[in-house]
């Protein structure tokens, strides 16, 4: 888990820009890789080829693992980011077929990987990643990026024809002079999701590496030529497990969904560095912890809450550790509007982009604490309500793709199940129905701060698709891709890498092939996932049908949040006066009592404090280790 860097540029003897650009690329990425630094520069066809890194040891914490990485056989020079898990049983397979290794790194495995397969070795790797691989023989560069896009891959054409690219979305802006753009932020309001399926971000100019997705830069004569593609097709693969499952007991399938949740916790665990896990109260996360526990003795958990305060995640958490062996550490911090201040630009600088809601902070606090324990590496349970479809939104979807296929008896089943599910969450109704304005067709929304417009979108999904089709909608556009970036900025702020076994693609795609009526059943949702963990989780968790995220409260609005919004907005009125509504009363729209009761209108005040200054860099005071 690290910070990649590079840049690909005509030679220009003499002047020294390269270099600072170099310097800026690496400092930026700092707290993505404190352990080290690594810069491979290479001349081609008269470009500059640079290649640069910065490291967070986690495997093979010897110089072995030391990136870039050159392997004199192939020429291939690799800067990567993130994990291959299962990289001991491909390792073992490319020296049966030849190849000879000097470390034990899953870097060394992918970039020999990567010079026996190419594009083949992709479908083989089980894993989070975004790497550069430069030929030195052919001048050929690819860049490339995991499954679901768990690890950023950013890149832009900079000024003088060249081309950059960075884990850092700021970093690509700053080097090609990005400007904002609106209409991602305003699609991002609206609808809380903030990453798409393709290139786009932020900034005009500063393109992502699509999830699944490559791009293929060739150094020549002309210049660079450049060609894109995918290597990964989730729908695709959903349809393969359909047919590879359709003819076996549900028993059966079961029994291999429960093998692999476990597989993908166990490879989840090689680190040469200690391993701890997120605990959220949650099903999701619970389960995770359960499985961790039988592998790892006094297994160190961290969640956002106290056992004393009875609103929060502490009480759950505190019983499901008594009862599985987990030893949980809380966060319930009381800040003060200083400490809330710091808190939020440390947020708006960790993210790059804009966020939603005050989760994010809670989580960038999460965070901090586990780095502060001692822990590099962290597991969490992010994907489990997308695979297995947990969300309330899948109850209704699931009715109707039931009905669709005239199944009477498969709708009565899940109308039922709808029902008792809302009669047990009757005392969320508020905020269930703040949060159905996003799933409206309405073709204007009105912005309370932004004089902004933005297109409408149905989030519901095609009327004649299927539970797995709107599945896979929040897996590649409306929730896993938004939530992957909030988790890794957040983490990798404080040098933490998350690992998610509910991203392993065998599980989802095997969770996603399943039929609805393994997946909604008696009120629950997740009804596979809370039948494979029967006497893994307890059933006060596993059972429980109420979900609970984050709790930031309105005290933490009142208790500084709210004063610290207005400022940064009254602060920099000249450079938002373009986004904001003329002849609004402000001061109402910006109070901590409208704050708190209005979830857009707090969303619209993060997203101007954002706006004030796009581009936030972290102090730039790397350290050679």
């Amino acid at each position: 888990m690290c910070g990649i860097f590079g840049i690909f540029k005509a030679c220009q003897p003499g002047d020294g820009a390269l270099e600072k650009m170099i310097d800026f690329g690496l400092d930026v990425l700092g707290s993505r890789g404190p352990d080290g630094h690594g810069v491979a520069q290479e001349q081609f066809g008269g470009f500059d080829a640079v290649l640069a890194h910065t490291r967070l040891s986690i495997i093979d914490l010897s110089e072995h693992g030391h990136q870039p990485m050159l392997d004199e056989a192939s020429n291939w020079c690799i800067t990567y980011n993130g994990e291959i898990y299962n990289y001991l049983e491909i390792g073992e397979e490319l020296r049966a077929l030849g190849w000879t290794f000097h470390g034990h790194s899953d870097t060394e495995v992918l970039l020999k990987g990567w010079a026996q397969w190419g594009l083949d070795a992709l479908n083989r790797f089980n894993g989070m990643f975004a790497f550069a691989a430069f030929n030195r023989a052919s001048g050929d560069i690819w860049l490339v990026r995991d499954r679901f896009g768990v690890k950023p891959l950013l890149w832009g054409n900079l000024p003088d024809g060249g081309l950059v690219f960075s884990s850092s979305v700021a970093a690509v802006a700053r080097l090609v002079s990005a400007d904002v753009d609106v209409a991602y932020c305003a699609r991002g309001v609206r609808y809380k999701a903030f990453e798409v399926p393709g290139s786009e971000t932020p900034f005009n100019g500063v393109n992502s590496v699509p999830a699944g997705g490559w791009l293929r830069i060739q150094l020549s004569d002309a210049g660079l030529k450049m060609a894109q593609g995918r290597w990964y097709d989730l729908k695709k693969a959903v349809a393969c497990r359909v047919s590879s499952i359709e003819s076996r007991t549900d028993e059966d399938v079961l029994e291999e969904c429960r093998q692999l949740l476990e597989d993908s916790v166990r490879i989840r665990l090689r680190s040469d560095v200690p391993v701890a896990v997120s605990l959220s109260g949650g099903l999701d996360s619970s389960c995770i912890a359960a499985h961790a526990s039988r592998n790892i003795r006094d297994l160190k958990g961290f969640t956002y809450g106290s056992p004393d305060a009875l609103s929060s995640e502490g009480p759950v958490v505190a019983a499901f550790s008594q009862k599985v062996g987990v030893t949980a550490a809380y966060i319930w911090p009381l800040h003060d509007a200083r400490a809330l201040d710091e808190l939020l630009e440390r947020s708006l600088t960790f993210q790059e982009a804009p966020f939603g809601g005050l989760s994010v902070l809670a989580q960038n606090e999460v965070f901090r604490t586990v780095r502060q324990a001692g822990f590099k590496v962290l597991l969490g349970g992010q994907g489990g309500d997308e695979i297995f479809a947990g969300y309330r939104k899948f109850f209704v979807v699931a009715t109707r793709d039931a009905l669709n296929r005239r199944d009477i008896g498969g709708a009565v089943r899940l109308v039922y199940s709808l029902g008792l599910m809302l009669l047990h969450e009757v005392a969320q109704a508020r905020v269930y129905w703040q949060g159905l304005s996003r799933y409206s067709n309405k073709t204007s929304f009105g912005f309370s701060l932004l004089d902004w417009h933005s297109p409408s979108v149905n989030l519901w999904g095609s009327a004649q698709g299927t539970l797995s089709e709107r599945q896979m909608d929040d897996i590649q556009q409306w929730s896993i891709p938004s939530l992957l970036r909030f988790e890794d900025r957040n983490s990798m702020g404080h040098g933490v890498e998350t690992r998610l076994p509910f991203m392993d693609y065998r599980l989802v795609e095997l969770a996603l092939a399943l039929p609805a009526r393994l997946k909604i059943a008696r009120g629950y949702g997740k009804w596979t996932l809370r039948r494979i963990t029967d006497g893994v989780v307890p059933d006060l968790v596993r059972l429980n049908r109420k979900k609970r995220g984050f709790d930031v409260t309105q005290s933490w609005i009142e208790g500084g949040i709210g004063a610290s919004l207005r400022a940064r907005i009254d602060e920099h009125r000249n450079i938002l006066a373009p986004y904001m509504k003329k002849n609004v009363n402000y001061g109402q729209l910006l109070s901590d009592s409208a704050l708190v009761q209005d979830r857009n209108l707090l969303d619209e005040a993060l997203m101007l404090a954002w706006l004030a200054k796009p581009v936030r860099l972290p102090d730039l005071h790397r350290t050679d280790a």
